[in-house]
């Protein structure tokens, strides 16, 4: 029986890749026509839960009626040519007129005649990566590192780390009577000629007196968020992977940091949203560590 075998592009890998690495719990596929609708709407999932990112697998119509023959899609590398992972399909389904429209802010490719299709997913081999292996985590794992800290206080990193970020995280810190860890999580493009001197210099900025002990954890970058998305997101991601705390960075616009505090008891994380830099030009575009504003 014939199985599709669809190509993913390298921004499909990085999401597929947080997917599988559980940090985007409780999600374990790609949603469906309700969840993706409501997503799309509410940023909220059909039962009701927060969650900002519209996970969507695109199906051609031929790819469609290929997939209805087994029920399975295997997932593969554009770069590498291998086979990643497989989707076992629960359904098949086009959005809503109005979510449709919703769509492709997303991705202007998206119509009225785009088929998705919904399921788990399961990894078949590790997705590949030339450099720094040792600091991509899944969330069982690291979370393994950071069960001993009494408090995990997260800051990211675009890969630069903002100075004033990372004073915020150990004022906090200090400040916390049990003491704790400082997880830095890095978003870098590993396509770009400066990835290798920016990671260096990293790990030469983290640096924090008050942390018993400080992790680095390099994560895929997301594309097509706006930036309170974004922030949610890695809000939600922080907390998958194990941190209390949730350094909101100082180039967060005002708007974008209100928006994020309104869903503080949800996210079920500790908040730190200090001011907002008032040297930072409006038109500036803000890089972060999971997706990159539109």
């Amino acid at each position: 029986m014939s199985i599709l075998h669809k190509i993913l592009n390298h921004s499909e890998i990085s999401t597929l890749e947080l997917l599988l690495s559980g940090a985007f719990a409780p999600l374990d596929g790609y949603l469906n026509q309700a969840d993706h609708s409501n997503v799309l709407r509410n940023n909220r999932l059909a039962n009701g839960h927060l969650w900002p990112l519209p996970l969507a697998l695109a199906l051609t119509p031929a790819e469609k009626r290929e997939a209805q023959l087994s029920g399975r899609i295997v997932l593969m590398d554009a770069t590498e040519r291998r086979a990643v992972a497989e989707v076992s399909v629960d359904s098949f389904y086009r959005l809503p007129a109005d979510a449709v429209e919703l769509a492709q802010a997303f991705d202007a490719s998206r119509t009225a005649d785009t088929w998705y299709a919904s399921g788990t997913v399961q990894p078949l081999q590790k997705i590949l990566h030339p450099a720094f292996n040792s600091i991509r985590f899944n969330v069982p794992t690291l979370r393994q590192h950071l069960q001993d800290w009494d408090s995990v206080v997260a800051v990211q990193a675009t890969p630069e780390l903002d100075e004033a970020d990372l004073q915020q995280a150990c004022e906090w810190l200090t400040a916390s009577d049990i003491g704790g860890g400082l997880l830095v999580q890095v978003g870098a493009d590993e396509t770009q000629p400066e990835f290798h001197e920016r990671m260096r210099k990293l790990r030469g900025q983290a640096k924090c007196n008050s942390a018993r002990q400080i992790k680095l954890s390099l994560l895929p970058c997301v594309e097509g968020l706006g930036e309170k998305r974004c922030l949610l997101l890695q809000a939600l991601v922080s907390r998958n992977y194990g941190a209390t705390g949730f350094v909101v960075s100082h180039q967060v616009s005002k708007e974008a940091r209100l928006w994020l505090l309104q869903f503080r008891d949800e996210i079920g994380l500790d908040v730190i949203s200090g001011p907002v830099k008032r040297d930072r030009p409006a038109t500036r575009t803000v890089r972060h560590p999971l997706c990159e504003v539109a």
